[in-house]
């Protein structure tokens, strides 16, 4: 089956059947049946609904509507498909969805993230599987004359007895057959792929090059562009020199943009080497003077009795801090942070006729149309995409403004560009984590807690973009804005929450504290910021287990007796805090020289554990081990599960001890992984995880494995030196320790 025969096979569905689920292409709907039956009979596809397709070679088309950012949802996908289907792994070929308003399955969106696409589809894709199964069997079943449920099928083919009819030889008569309103799912012990196959679907391509990501993009009559960007976020050319630039060899244009100067040439590293000769001045940008040494020391000062939306209050937390024998408290924070993902920011776009073709490794296409569609004047529905692998996302590749500025260089130039960002655009245009800082304030009265105050002061994810995204606000559908429009609203309401993004992991928190008080408080720059991996729970959980940690010292008692005490009893979290202490040894002391501390979180309805053992070698923190402990409903594919556990430490781990984006005088003064670096192959400590089982549906798993790490290796230290570092990153705390 070729993507062109099925893209205009959907189309006349999707404008005949209206909107459609996972599980079903318009149900009873008569005009899809039509379509189903003269598409069979053109092809011998049986195209079951809007995912699931069966080809006359019997392999079985997955359209898959979310990103593969490495995460493995490909993988995830085709097994729940392969499984519930009755196919091998390998007979299931994988399709990415472009945009399409019928697969908005995530708040009227198509987007990838917050570690929900499984969750999102483990019953509907599954339900969407075992519809074309059983219009395979109902087929097969017609045609020998007997019962359905005499039929199984298995290995795909259906079987009777002794006879046996492949799923190819089936498909023109299963378009015929109803689709099943409610279609019979396997149970657990029916499963034969599902929490049992480990390898990759995608692993081959990947390792063999023929895997295509956004930057490998290629069209006819394609030119390269080369963006030159301001040296403070938002700055426009005010005047552009260029003689000498457009007489390179291979240079076609250069082009003042409101964000930026664009060099258009044939190859892009012909762009590149052009940049060299162009002369800019430009105008001020939006963070002139921004200096984030100067607005930590302001937050560090703040009292914490702002405007603050008190979101939680359980008893009087103030009363228990001034009835209390021992009282501790402090101040933890946490910088800017880029996403850095490896595959530099990229897009290649076609435009003409008042229409836009994306190419690109997104996160979203929704936000792609939107992006594309603002910045060219057009309506979202003229914009297609088409969605490439990743190179990493970590939220980043939700934001199309790559998009938007490659589709402006190609409306000027009039043939499809591909624009890919240096990695310096990548860090000083980037999106960044929020800044926080974290007042606590905790009770304890007879080597008891009695109660503690929280007040969270942060960069607003929900009014960054409500701000910033401007006009293509407009573009999306009518419930994203209004999504983003109450999120900002719900900071100055009385949402139960507050600021979701700043509060969630103290919020949600299932510790016990008795009396208790969360509040938060906004403050805003100009600089951008979005989601990064695991969002707030990557600053929440730090503040969190390393509060907890100061409660059992001053407690006087051991950090894995007090967090079971202030859990829910016999939980999902006791029992993985268990399960980790046990698997770590904890009531073993550690050896001589080695610190050893832990941190749990509870973050996209999975609960996640870890124990770091470190040293400190030439006064550089060294991790040398982390045991990882995770209960996240149904494991699909377990070495998925251990190896995003794996992946979320190590990018963790690179975040809590050196990552940080600092301005000044409104500059990024991190360009290149020189000063932003990622942890090193020899600095990668041993990682064990456990998966617990669990006959629960599945929950998060791309982003649970992060929020512990950075905490664990704070109390590990702190064990190992008796020094408490609040700050992150960890090396720069610990190299100004005991500075004023």
């Amino acid at each position: 089956m070729t993507e062109l025969s099925r893209r205009g096979f959907l189309g006349g569905l999707l404008a005949g059947g209206g909107a459609l689920v996972l599980a079903a292409c318009g149900g009873g709907a008569r005009g899809a049946q039509t379509l189903r039956i003269q598409h069979a009979d053109q092809t011998g596809e049986l195209v079951a609904n809007l995912y699931i397709s069966v080809l006359p070679t019997g392999r079985v088309a997955l359209v898959v509507n979310k990103a593969e950012i490495g995460q493995g949802v490909t993988t995830g996908y085709a097994t729940m498909v392969a499984d519930e289907i009755g196919v091998p792994l390998d007979h299931v070929d994988v399709l990415f969805a472009g945009a399409n308003a019928a697969l908005r399955t995530s708040a009227n969106m198509q987007i990838t993230g917050g570690s929900t696409s499984t969750m999102e589809a483990f019953v509907p894709l599954r339900q969407a599987a075992a519809s074309a199964r059983e219009m395979l069997i109902a087929a097969a079943a017609e045609q020998w004359r007997v019962p359905v449920t005499l039929c199984r099928a298995v290995d795909g083919h259906v079987e009777h007895l002794a006879d046996k009819l492949s799923f190819g030889e089936l498909t023109k008569h299963a378009a015929r057959m109803p689709v099943p309103a409610s279609p019979r799912l396997k149970t657990a012990k029916e499963f034969t792929l599902i929490g049992k196959v480990d390898r990759r679907i995608d692993a081959r391509a990947k390792v063999d090059g023929t895997a295509q990501f956004g930057i490998d993009v290629s069209v006819p009559n394609m030119v390269n562009a080369f963006a030159i960007h301001g040296p403070v976020y938002g700055a426009k050319p005010l005047t552009v020199t260029a003689d000498a630039a457009k007489a390179r060899p291979g240079v076609l244009a250069v082009i003042a943009m409101p964000w930026g100067v664009a060099i258009v040439a044939d190859k892009f590293w012909q762009a590149r080497a052009a940049a060299a000769d162009v002369r800019i001045t430009w105008d001020k940008g939006l963070v002139a003077g921004l200096d984030t040494t100067k607005m930590r020391d302001a937050l560090r000062a703040h009292d914490g009795t702002g405007e603050g939306q008190v979101s939680k209050h359980d008893g009087n937390a103030a009363d228990a801090l001034a009835d209390a024998d021992v009282t501790i408290g402090g101040v933890y924070e946490a910088p800017y942070l880029a996403h850095a993902t490896l595959e530099p920011q990229n897009a290649t776009v076609a435009v003409s006729g008042g229409r836009a073709e994306v190419w690109a490794p997104t996160q979203s296409p929704t936000l792609v149309q939107a992006f594309v569609a603002n910045a060219l004047g057009i309506d979202m529905e003229h914009v297609t995409v088409h969605v490439t692998l990743c190179g990493g996302g970590f939220g980043r590749r939700a934001i199309a403004d790559v998009c938007a500025q490659a589709a402006m260089i190609a409306a000027h130039v009039k043939r499809p560009v591909k624009l890919t960002w240096t990695r310096e655009s990548d860090m000083t245009q980037a999106w960044y984590r929020p800044i926080y800082s974290v007042k606590v304030e905790g009770a304890l009265r007879g080597g008891k807690v009695t109660g503690a105050r929280i007040h969270a002061v942060s960069q607003s994810i929900a009014l960054s973009g409500k701000t910033l995204f401007g006009a293509a606000l407009s573009k999306l559908p009518g419930p994203v804005v209004d999504m983003v429009t109450n999120a900002a609203l719900a900071l100055f309401s009385t949402s139960s929450f507050g600021d979701i993004f700043a509060t969630e992991g103290i919020a949600n928190s299932p510790y016990q504290l008795g009396n208790f008080e969360l509040s938060s408080e906004p403050v805003q720059t100009k600089l951008p910021v979005a989601f990064w991996r695991s969002v707030g729970n990557s600053v929440t959980g730090f503040v969190m287990e390393g509060f907890i940690d100061e409660l059992a010292v001053a407690a006087k008692q051991d950090p894995f007796a007090l967090r079971r005490q202030l859990l829910p009893p016999n939980s999902k979290q006791t029992r993985v805090l268990d399960a980790l202490a046990k698997l770590s040894g904890w009531a073993t002391p550690p050896g001589t020289g080695i610190g050893r501390g832990m941190a749990r979180h509870f973050a996209f309805e999975t609960e996640c554990a870890q124990v770091v053992e470190l040293s400190v070698v030439r006064d550089r923190i060294r991790v040398h081990r982390v045991y990882c402990v995770v209960d996240c409903g149904l494991a699909i594919n377990p070495d998925i599960v251990k190896a995003q556990m794996e992946g979320a430490i190590i990018f963790g781990l690179s975040a809590a001890l050196d990552q940080e984006i600092t301005l000044v005088n409104g500059v990024v003064q991190q360009r290149n992984y020189d000063t932003f670096p990622l942890l090193r192959m020899h600095e990668c400590p041993e990682i064990i995880v456990e998966i617990l089982p669990s006959d629960a549906p599945p929950s998060g798993v791309g982003e649970p494995g992060l929020p512990p790490i950075a905490p664990a290796v704070a109390n590990a230290l702190f064990a190992l030196t008796n020094v408490r570092l609040r700050r992150l990153p960890l090396h720069r705390a610990w190299a100004e320790r005991g500075a004023a």
